[in-house]
């Protein structure tokens, strides 16, 4: 509402409010000279009354009205468009590290699971290509000594001259040692019994000139036996024999209480 609609407004009240005003002070005069005894004694008759004033000058402002109701609610206006993305603010700083919690105790083991059930058997294989069929050498012999040996002035062979088996043809009794044809890891046996006598038994073992081990008995017994056994890798040419050492002395008979073995454990063949 603008400045010249207030203006207007305020005219219009004064305006009706002086023809009220004049309309009380002529209903006063008209219930006066009605009173009064003497009529037209004293006054006239009244006037007609003079054309209204001016408007007077605009009173104060009067005590604000009483609330108007509330309007009804408008209906809603369009959606407005959307505007444009705005863009994106600068980087901000990266925030201190947090201080680290505190580890937390580990937990109870949890119970062992039941077993489970037994898978299905899977299908056979198929069958694998036949392997090659490996020859295995063999070689073994067995010998024993009839007869005592007495004391020797310096070590000796002892040659064996009673053969129970030679495959392979290793063992030689002329020369009294056994010489291989087959490389690979041969077992060597051999057992001696003392004569009863004051002399002692000491006998060894040789590979070629190397003593591997050796067999033993004194004279605290009328006959007293010794033996020893052993495993050894040979190559072939090497000659493996038994040495009667020097001043000891062999006991046999028929009986072959002195004897001599050895064969091929397994061959160093491909």
């Amino acid at each position: 509402m603008n400045t010249n609609m207030v203006f207007t407004l305020f005219v219009k009240f004064y305006i009706v409010v002086g023809v009220f005003q004049l309309c009380q002070t002529l209903a006063q005069q008209h219930e006066q000279i009605q009173s009064e005894s003497c009529t037209h004694c004293c006054n006239g008759i009244p006037g007609i009354p003079g054309i209204p004033g001016t408007t007077g000058a605009l009173g104060p402002k009067g005590d604000s009205g009483l609330p108007g109701l509330d309007g009804e609610v408008g209906t809603t206006g369009e959606k407005g468009e959307k505007g444009a993305t705005g863009k994106p603010g600068p980087k901000g700083d990266t925030g201190p590290a947090g201080i680290g919690g505190v580890k937390g105790e580990q937990g109870t083991k949890g119970d062992t699971g039941s077993m489970g059930g037994q898978g299905v058997q899977g299908s056979k294989g198929d069958m694998g290509a036949p392997g090659q069929v490996r020859h295995q050498p063999k070689v073994a012999f067995s010998v024993a000594i009839t007869s005592n040996i007495n004391r020797v002035s310096a070590d000796t062979v002892v040659i064996y001259d009673k053969v129970f088996s030679n495959i392979g043809n290793g063992y030689s009794t002329v020369s009294g040692k056994f010489t291989c044809s087959v490389s690979g890891t041969y077992v060597f046996m051999i057992s001696a019994l003392r004569e009863n006598s004051n002399d002692s038994l000491f006998v060894c073992l040789m590979k070629n000139t190397e003593r591997l081990t050796c067999a033993y008995a004194n004279t605290g017994s009328p006959y007293g036996t010794g033996s020893n056994n052993i495993i050894i890798d040979v190559e072939q040419g090497d000659e493996i024999w038994v040495r009667l050492a020097a001043n000891y002395a062999l006991h046999s008979n028929e009986n072959r209480y002195t004897t001599f073995a050895g064969y091929l454990l397994f061959s160093n063949q491909d």
